[in-house]
Order: structure tokens, then C-alpha cells, then sequence
């Protein structure tokens, strides 16, 4: 359980994301690093896999208790079965199914259940090792409970939890809503490329996360491009929040990688701009293709000028579907972006049905490409 929360917490994987950039940048083959970002980019596998052993341990060791029931105090049992049950429900709602469909669900019950879960398995852990099971009797002190290993794990949970909690803030935003397909949204403070934000109206329930468009931590503000694709967003489109919970101590994202790169191309379609247009701003060894259909008119004439502004124009290319060029076949276009520009990499945000037939074209070709992760 310890490994399932270490490896979702933002310290720990902008630690993780730090380490391997640092470690492996400028002098190792460039096979290595397209493997170490491949690894990296199936790291959401591990937190997953290590929440189910940590619910099938929590089950045999329920077994085991109910079958000695009569040595154990009811407390002992009690705790274990409500950590083991909030275990299991909590493994449930984040099944595939359930969260596609019901993703809010998900999200309220992995957060407060989540830490229902961590109050319960303490309690277990201190509980387990206070009962004597030879004398039948408590034997509440200290030095039998620091040499439980559960209860340093337990300890070691609870930084990690409160940690994602401390950056919390409210700040001041500005919403535009050019139309009513997408809003760009201003947010105090400039951020590193590959960094991501998480927002909120209420700042406990609902937490939805977004690429950020930047120019540099030393900027005076970073921009939300978010499609109007679900009831958060709409409302956001719709009401325009004068404020919005934010944490101030970002996530990575994908992109953030780009600096294990000499040079690199990033395709995006649409919102998708949000995710790589950071990366492209700030790294002058990135091409950025943004193909939409009436782009300026859809995110806004501002917006526009800032991503034309920034990029030079030997290495952007805006491809609009409504122009006379039509719509592009995105595979030969990235073909023919990456050879032209001598990338090592390529970056690929769109949908998902594009998103899995770009990544099996390219790489067939032999083009190292990344594209989006649907699990958020």
C-alpha cells in the first residue's frame, strides 16, 4: 500500500522524473532514454498492481484472523475488516468500467475512501500490536509498537497523503470563453515545461488536471486551454469563476521528458495544445504542430497571437481543418515532420481512437512516439 500511494504522489514523482532526467540526459544512446520514458510511462501499472496485492493481502489476512477469531480482541478484527473492505471497494470504483462511466464517483470514493482506508489500517496496526494474544490482554506502550515494520509503513503514508494537501490554494483566475467548445483560463504563476495543474471549484471533491501553457517559472502567469467536453467544464465555460483552487506544487506530465532530447516534435490536436505548448515555447529543439479546425476563433484571438509570439515560425505550423488544406492524415505528417526536422522523438495529444492509431503507425515506421494517457 505504502508503494501505491508513494508512486501518485507529485513529490515523489517529480523526484522520480528529476532523478532520471538528471542521470540520464547528454551521454546515454538514445534507445536508453526512449526506454527509460517508456518505463516512466507505464508507472500508473505499478500504483494499480500494488493497490490489488495490498487489497488480496488485506483479504488473507482476514482469513487468517477469522479463523482464529477467539485470540484476537474485537477491536483487532474490526479495524481489519473495515481497512480490508475499504480496500476492496475502493479497487472497485477504479475498475476500468466504473470509471469511464461514473468518473466523479471514482474520484470522491478513491479520495475519501482512501483515507477511511488509512484510518482504519492504523488503527489495526496500533491495535495488533497493543494485543497480547498469549495473555489476552492489552499491553498499550510504545516500544511494542515501533518495532511493528506496519506501523513505520503507516507512518511513512501519512506525509505522502498530507503532502498533496498543504500546496492548496485560491487564487484569482481569468476565464475566456472565445466559444462554447473551449475556454483559456489565466493562472497566476509561470511554470517549467511538462508541469501540469490541477483545479478545483471547491477544493475537496472534484480535482481535474490539465496541461499548462507557459512561458518559464519566472512568468507572471500559465494558461488553461480546456475543451468543453464534460459538466466541469461546461460550467466553466458557462459562469467563468472569478477563482479557483489550485496546488501550488505541480504534477509532471509526459512532455516533461523533452529535456531527455536533443531535438523532438510535438503533434497536437485541438486542447491538446495545453499539454506540449510549453515544452515547444521554452525548448528551441522542439517543432510544434497544432492542427484544429478554426483555431483562432475557437480559442480566442489573444491566445493565438501568444502561441505565434513565442514559437518562431521556422518551427510552427498551424493547420487549420476548415482552410483549404483540409484535414491532414496525421500519420504522414508526422513522418514528414519528424525526418524534416531531425527529431529523436515525437509527441502525439489527441483523441484516443487517433491517439492508438498514430502510436501503431509511427512506431511500425520506426518513430519513437509518446502519446496521451487516458487515466485521469
Amino acid at each position: 500500500m505504502l508503494v501505491a500511494i508513494a508512486i501518485r504522489s507529485e513529490w515523489v514523482m517529480r523526484l522520480i522524473y528529476w532523478i532520471s532526467i538528471k542521470s540520464f540526459r547528454g551521454w546515454t544512446p538514445l534507445k536508453f532514454r526512449v526506454a527509460v520514458v517508456a518505463i516512466l510511462y507505464h508507472i500508473g501499472g505499478l500504483h494499480s498492481g500494488c493497490g490489488i496485492s495490498a487489497m488480496l493481502w488485506l483479504i488473507l489476512s482476514w482469513a487468517y484472523h477469522i479463523m482464529n477469531k477467539n485470540l484476537y480482541h474485537y477491536l483487532v478484527l474490526v479495524s481489519l475488516f473495515l481497512s480490508m473492505l475499504v480496500t476492496v471497494a475502493t479497487c472497485f470504483f477504479a475498475t476500468p468500467l466504473i470509471r469511464g462511466l461514473h468518473h466523479n464517483t471514482f474520484e470522491i470514493t478513491h479520495r475519501f475512501l482512501g483515507w477511511l482506508g488509512i484510518i482504519t489500517g492504523l488503527i489495526f496496526v496500533i491495535a495488533s500490536s497493543w494485543w497480547d494474544v498469549n495473555t489476552q490482554s492489552w499491553r498499550a506502550s510504545g516500544r511494542y509498537l515501533v518495532r511493528q515494520e506496519e506501523f513505520w509503513f503507516m507512518i511513512a503514508i501519512i506525509p505522502l497523503v498530507v503532502g498533496q494537501w498543504v500546496t492548496v490554494r485560491n487564487v484569482p483566475v481569468t476565464v475566456q470563453a472565445p466559444s462554447n467548445k473551449a475556454s483559456v483560463i489565466r493562472v497566476p504563476g509561470g511554470l517549467t515545461s511538462g508541469l501540469h495543474t490541477r483545479v478545483s471549484r471547491g477544493g475537496l471533491r472534484e480535482w481535474h488536471i490539465f496541461g499548462a501553457v507557459s512561458e518559464g517559472k519566472h512568468a507572471d502567469c500559465h494558461y488553461i486551454v480546456m475543451a468543453v467536453q464534460g459538466g466541469f467544464t461546461r460550467a466553466m465555460n458557462e459562469e467563468q469563476p472569478e477563482t479557483l483552487y489550485t496546488k501550488t506544487w505541480k504534477p509532471c506530465g509526459l512532455p516533461y521528458f523533452s529535456r531527455l532530447f536533443d531535438r523532438g516534435v510535438a503533434i497536437c490536436t485541438g486542447s491538446g495544445i495545453g499539454a506540449v505548448g510549453s515544452t515547444c515555447i521554452q525548448h528551441d529543439n522542439w517543432f510544434l504542430v497544432w492542427i484544429g479546425a478554426d483555431l483562432e476563433r475557437t480559442y480566442g484571438i489573444e491566445f493565438m497571437n501568444f502561441i505565434k509570439s513565442k514559437i518562431q515560425p521556422e518551427r510552427l505550423l498551424i493547420w487549420d481543418t476548415r482552410g483549404p488544406l483540409g484535414r491532414p492524415d496525421v500519420n504522414v505528417e508526422l513522418a514528414r515532420v519528424y525526418k524534416q526536422w531531425g527529431a529523436q522523438v515525437a509527441l502525439f495529444i489527441g483523441s484516443p481512437a487517433l491517439n492508438k492509431s498514430v502510436l501503431r503507425t509511427s512506431r511500425a515506421r520506426g518513430i519513437p512516439v509518446f502519446g496521451s494517457i487516458w487515466d485521469a
